[in-house]
């Protein structure tokens, strides 16, 4: 990007859905404070020949206002 000008395709439009995609990925829950309860992390790892991931998570429950709870991976 910075040897190339987006001053021609880069619309108002490309910058509101970045600052959009932005905010939904900085926010709960996709990202979310861990607990220093004692519950266990979970590391789960991805690799490839080209490249190598890995994603720190803890289960979080979470109780509905119809009183179903629901158990989730953050």
């Amino acid at each position: 990007l910075q040897q190339h000008s987006l001053d021609d395709r880069w619309t108002p439009q490309h910058t509101n859905t970045f600052l959009e995609l932005k905010r939904i990925l900085t926010s709960e829950p996709v990202l979310r404070c861990p607990k220093w309860d004692g519950t266990p992390f979970i590391v789960t790892t991805d690799g490839c020949q080209d490249g190598f991931s890995a994603v720190l998570m803890q289960r979080f429950t979470t109780v509905l206002p119809s009183g179903r709870t629901v158990e989730r991976l953050h």
